[in-house]
């Protein structure tokens, strides 16, 4: 597997970036961490529900908010802008965000990540620290960014005890999860990858790169329903993406012994590769592969992998059946 697709901060906030659901101080807090701290924030921290960069980003949020307006826009407002990577209106959001509600501790979080965006590291870690400090309690998102600063600067193993307490204080975490799913893929550790990615799956069951990542797990397992029914799913999410659908065709040929459904599937990409609604390296002659498996077929067998239609209307979805 390749490690370049683990989520990197640009990339992250086009998938999913979590910006709250830090758990609360428990009895065993460390010392160093005020309780009396903790109570003063626990307004900023209960039920912060997850932002959509994409969406905020794609509303024009990246600017001041109205005067009077909740917190919460200016967190919105501000994780726009580190989409954005507008790291000056990031520092300008955050520096408000601290004077003004200094029991939260976003405004450290957004001066921490606009010091890191502008490679201030000292400062970034200084200021992440402080957010805890308010926070009274470690904070998820916190060590998340620790882990990915550590990440490039000594590499993914160094980072990974950081992102596992990440993960661990927040289990909600779900770029974090992700990040240790495709790590532990990427060395082979297939059950530690396999835990993550069906923690990611059950906290948002349309995560790509998690279906995707499972699915070939599943089929490293010789587990052909279940990497079917995942490799499925991905087609449904990214139907653009024409090795997918090979490989599929595959696993209906080698592994649920279902050579009618391989052909039709690989009926189905050789239209939309015609059509150009998929695309991407195909590793295999599709003629020549639907071929090889009608050989192997009875003629009965054959006769149900027909030709996508193109003359009874329903050549518009890929997905369906040939008539």
């Amino acid at each position: 597997m390749n490690f370049s697709m683990v989520v990197s901060l640009a990339a992250l906030s086009a998938l999913l970036f979590v910006t709250g659901c830090a758990s609360m101080p428990s009895a065993t807090m460390n010392s160093k961490f005020d309780p009396k701290a903790a109570e003063k924030a626990r307004p900023y921290l209960a039920n912060l529900m997850a932002i959509d960069f994409r969406t905020a980003s794609t509303g024009g949020t990246c600017a001041e908010p109205k005067a009077g307006s909740d917190w919460k826009v200016s967190v919105a407002s501000a994780g726009a802008c580190v989409q954005k990577q507008d790291w000056l209106m990031v520092e300008k959001l955050g520096t408000a965000m601290a004077a003004r509600e200094t029991d939260s501790p976003w405004g450290s979080y957004f001066l921490g990540l606009a010091a890191a965006g502008r490679g201030e590291m000292l400062r970034a870690h200084w200021m992440l620290d402080l957010a805890e400090k308010k926070a009274g309690s470690p904070i998820g998102l916190v060590r998340y960014e620790k882990a990915r600063w550590l990440e490039k600067e000594e590499g993914p193993a160094a980072a990974a005890k950081e992102m596992k307490e990440a993960v661990r204080v927040d289990a909600s975490l779900l770029p974090g999860l992700l990040w240790l799913a495709q790590l532990h893929h990427r060395d082979r550790m297939v059950g530690d990858a396999e835990r993550y990615y069906r923690q990611v799956l059950a906290l948002k069951s349309d995560v790509f790169p998690a279906v995707i990542g499972l699915a070939d797990l599943m089929v490293d397992a010789k587990n052909g329903p279940e990497a079917a029914e995942l490799l499925d799913r991905a087609i449904t999410l990214r139907p653009e993406q024409a090795e997918t659908r090979v490989k599929l065709a595959i696993v209906f040929e080698t592994m649920t012994k279902q050579p009618a459904k391989a052909i039709q599937v690989l009926r189905e990409l050789r239209v939309a590769l015609e059509k150009g609604r998929a695309r991407g390296k195909v590793s295999l002659d599709i003629g020549a592969k639907i071929k090889s498996i009608e050989q192997t077929m009875k003629p009965e067998s054959t006769a149900q992998a027909r030709e996508p239609a193109q003359d009874k209307g329903r050549s518009n979805s890929d997905a369906k059946k040939g008539g």
